[in-house]
């Protein structure tokens, strides 16, 4: 019975310096954004570009050099980097030292969940660029 505690003690031990061992230390600002939940409205809006990717069968290869522009994933793209920039320049205030490129980085780590909840396409159809309801 006593082998047993020992045991156990130890494995609990181990998951907790596992844990502690695998955490990354954050900065201040990731810490304010994780805690206040700071860019929700902008991972609305990119769960709706996603959405609208999907809806037009778009694949990740489309999203480098889009076939076409339908005018509702314009706008919700001018959104997007509207309040992007908005939440940089926010944070830009609060916390003087933040790299552009670092939290471009981590804001896209973070949105990458959504990447994950909306799949596209894996990009083995051929489309066509056309747009012709008529074919």
């Amino acid at each position: 019975m006593i082998g047993t505690k020992v045991i156990y003690y130890f494995e609990w031990t181990k998951q907790f310096s596992n844990i502690f061992i695998s955490m990354e230390r954050k900065k201040a600002y990731q810490k304010y954004v994780d805690k206040l939940n700071a860019d929700r409205e902008l991972q609305d809006v990119y769960r709706d570009l996603r959405r609208a990717f999907k809806r037009e069968g778009w694949t990740e290869k489309d999203l480098v050099k889009p076939p076409y522009y339908p005018t509702d994933i314009m706008k919700n793209f001018q959104k997007f980097s509207g309040l992007r920039d908005k939440l940089y320049h926010e944070l830009k205030t609060y916390f003087d030292i933040i790299d552009h490129n670092e939290f471009v980085d981590y804001i896209g780590d973070r949105l990458k969940l959504i990447d994950i909840e909306t799949p596209l396409k894996n990009g083995n159809i051929k489309r066509n660029n056309s747009r012709n309801e008529d074919n």
